[in-house]
């Protein structure tokens, strides 16, 4: 992927509380510690409602920012949900013709995972503007991998816990499950053959996490999928009959014997990693390490 210098921001999904969008920080951080280039569409600081029009409004500045080739990004500022709603409104083959990836993760995971399904554009997820600083400072980690990722350079970490054994290769596609999930049977979700996923996720029960992996299991094309990373799954909540997140994992792991980890850097935490996906990799799961390995 080619040096990042030139970024749009856009606000594709609508936030589930009102908060500070903390513009100054990141603009501050973006601009003047990065040395990017912004621009501001529209309804970028937008995000407390999404009805049919603003998702068109927000399909129409994604675009432009497609359609601009001194554009080299586009930056989601936030997460929430809705943004698999502004999907129908987008030219899949002006992306095709303009490839550029999209930065975030969370709720973005919508907006990411069904451009690469309908075009198999790269991705870059685990930054967020105002996820990052709600407190004020992004992470030494995050702002290490994502100024690395923006030059340009590839992936390479050690991190989790190995659940089941194995060296795998293929493309790495992923992010946050639940929004993937919310895509599964549509003309976004991508195949998934020689694809190692990589999966997060926020404030579920065991059981439901339970039944997400259930439903990927049961997908037609889940047999093409040759690894998979699970990082962080931040605030789930262990249920008395289904146990704990950990021993979710475990029993997916079981069923499908894969390469697999888990508890790897990425999600909603701090310290999260920021990785290119839409490109190959190595996963060693012995080792615990996620190589990338192509462009």
């Amino acid at each position: 992927m080619k040096k990042i210098k030139k970024v749009a921001i856009v606000s594709p999904s609508v936030m589930l509380s009102e908060r500070p969008f903390n513009s100054e920080k990141w603009l501050a951080y973006l601009q003047e510690d990065l040395g990017l280039e912004t621009v501001l569409t529209p309804t970028a600081l937008t995000g407390t409602k999404l009805e049919t029009f603003q998702a068109k409004d927000k399909a129409r500045d994604i675009m432009a920012a497609y359609a601009n080739d001194s554009i080299d990004a586009l930056i989601a500022v936030h997460g929430g949900a809705a943004a698999l709603r502004v999907l129908e409104y987008l030219d899949f083959e002006v992306i095709r013709r303009h490839p550029k990836p999209i930065i975030g993760f969370s709720d973005t995971t919508s907006l990411q995972f069904g451009v690469f399904g309908r075009t198999g554009q790269a991705y870059i997820t685990g930054f967020l503007p105002e996820y990052d600083f709600r407190d004020g400072r992004i992470s030494a980690q995050t702002d290490e991998d994502l100024r690395r990722v923006l030059a340009g350079e590839k992936f390479d970490a050690v991190s989790g816990v190995c659940v089941y054994s194995g060296v795998a290769e293929g493309v790495l596609i992923g992010g946050n499950m639940s929004a993937i999930s919310d895509l599964s049977g549509t003309s976004y979700y991508p195949d998934l053959t020689d694809k190692i996923l990589l999966l997060e996720d926020e404030c579920e029960p065991a059981y439901k996490l339970k039944l997400m992996l259930t439903q990927l299991k049961y997908n037609p094309i889940f047999s093409g999928v040759k690894g998979i990373v699970f990082g962080q799954f931040t605030d789930c909540s262990d249920h008395a009959t289904q146990g704990t997140v950990a021993s979710v994992v475990e029993d997916f792991a079981a069923q499908v014997e894969l390469p697999m980890i888990r508890d790897f850097d990425y999600g909603h935490i701090k310290g999260r990693r920021v990785l290119t996906c839409g490109v190959k990799y190595r996963l060693d799961a012995a080792s615990r390490r996620l190589e990338q390995i192509g462009e």
